[in-house]
């Protein structure tokens, strides 16, 4: 191999090399939240464990509570009362308990339009969990 070639190759494996790490430099994106088909639901979120919404109704966003294991789920709609509404919450794919709180509650700052999710394990361990969340 010639010196011109070697140096050839050096420079398109360092492009190449370079092109690779651009995602990694610049970070991932996250893609808004679909709305969700959920027609009987006044408001409704699907919700990974990292409290990203993978699909929404009436939801504008999910954070996690002051205490662990905890996360605060805003409804977006001002009509919706939930200190009145029926609030049902479903773990995803795993074995733990589940609390919705429609009440205002101190772990969401006491907001009130926010539900309080709480989740813990079968020993009453907080953990994180994906789930759902509906206002009928």
């Amino acid at each position: 191999m010639s010196h011109s070639s070697t140096g050839r190759a050096r420079a398109i494996a360092l492009t190449v090399a370079a092109l690779v790490s651009v995602p990694v430099l610049a970070g991932t994106a996250v893609a808004a939240p679909v709305d969700m088909y959920a027609p009987y639901a006044r408001a409704a979120a699907k919700v990974a464990a990292n409290g990203v919404v993978l699909a929404q109704k009436n939801v504008s966003s999910v954070t996690y509570g002051t205490a662990a294991g905890s996360y605060c789920v805003k409804v977006s709609d001002p009509d919706i009362e939930l200190k009145d509404a029926a609030v049902v919450a479903t773990i995803s794919n795993n074995r733990a308990m589940i609390t919705a709180i429609g009440d205002p509650h101190p772990w969401c700052q006491s907001a009130a339009n926010a539900i309080t999710v709480v989740i813990t394990d079968s020993a009453g361990a907080a953990m994180s969990a994906p789930f759902t969340v509906a206002v009928l």
